[in-house]
């Protein structure tokens, strides 16, 4: 898996390809955590996300309290039905903002 981040100002956009899976995770956590630092708005994009564990949705749920404590935003975009189904599974949707 690759992660490709991009900062402007307060918005943070972590774009991911590949698999999200328990060895991903790790460089995932450490791509958003470089980034992080005056960041209020994270954006997921997912377009070439291909398959997601519970590892790579505890890094998400982590990033989701994160910018909840901080009266930030966390919006993942660009979902595709695999990994839909995985956010519909889990619960994810019930308070994560899909775009």
């Amino acid at each position: 898996m690759t992660v490709k981040t991009e900062k402007d100002g307060h918005r943070l956009k972590l774009i991911l390809e590949g698999d999200l899976n328990t060895l991903a995770a790790p460089a995932f956590e450490r791509a958003y955590d470089s980034g992080k630092d005056g960041a209020t708005e994270i954006v997921l994009d997912c377009e070439k996300l291909t398959y997601i564990t519970s590892a790579g949705l505890r890094v998400i749920l982590f990033i989701k309290q994160e910018m909840d404590d901080k009266g930030g935003s966390l919006t993942v975009c660009n979902v595709n039905k695999a990994i839909m189904d995985v956010f519909n599974f889990s619960g994810f949707v019930q308070f994560l903002k899909i775009e």
